[in-house]
């Protein structure tokens, strides 16, 4: 259970990062942008997805993270609306989902919980770590006026 928390917190830490704390509208025209993510045919939870504009000067860098079904949609990084897309163009995609490498030993769960010391634990990535970064998954996708959905059925070999 301490493990889903830490994890929950800190992609709530990198929401609220990336997309600040505004209610307001954003400033630009955003399209709806949802998808799925599959890892050899199957759905995977908890799988950030980004699409990095591929030309620096249009576009906003988008992120969105995948439910039980490999369900996500995206919200533009800078100034967008939570869940309500990207504007359009061409974009990189890259894919991550890290998890602890080993589980916490009762030393570091009491250390956790009496003094809320995190154990310092290596993650290892569930994703091939091709798909980790936009230059090097291979995968673009454009983003056109209107709803956009995208499934990408990543392979692990």
């Amino acid at each position: 259970m301490p493990k889903k928390f830490i994890s929950l917190f800190i992609f709530s830490i990198f929401l609220i990062t990336v997309t600040g704390c505004s209610t307001g509208k954003p400033d630009f025209a955003v399209e709806r942008v949802e998808g799925s993510v599959t890892l050899d045919g199957s759905p995977v939870e908890g799988v950030t997805v980004g699409f990095s504009p591929a030309d620096s000067t249009r576009g906003k860098p988008a992120v969105g993270r995948t439910d039980a079904q490999g369900k996500f949609t995206l919200t533009a990084t800078q100034g967008g609306e939570f869940g309500k897309g990207t504007m359009m163009g061409k974009y990189l995609v890259s894919f991550s989902k890290d998890i602890p490498s080993r589980e916490p030993t009762p030393q570091e769960l009491a250390d956790l919980d009496n003094a809320g010391i995190t154990p310092n634990i290596p993650n290892i990535s569930i994703i091939p770590k091709k798909y980790n970064d936009p230059q090097t998954s291979g995968l673009t996708v454009e983003v056109i006026k209107g709803k956009n959905n995208f499934s990408f059925d990543l392979q692990s070999k």
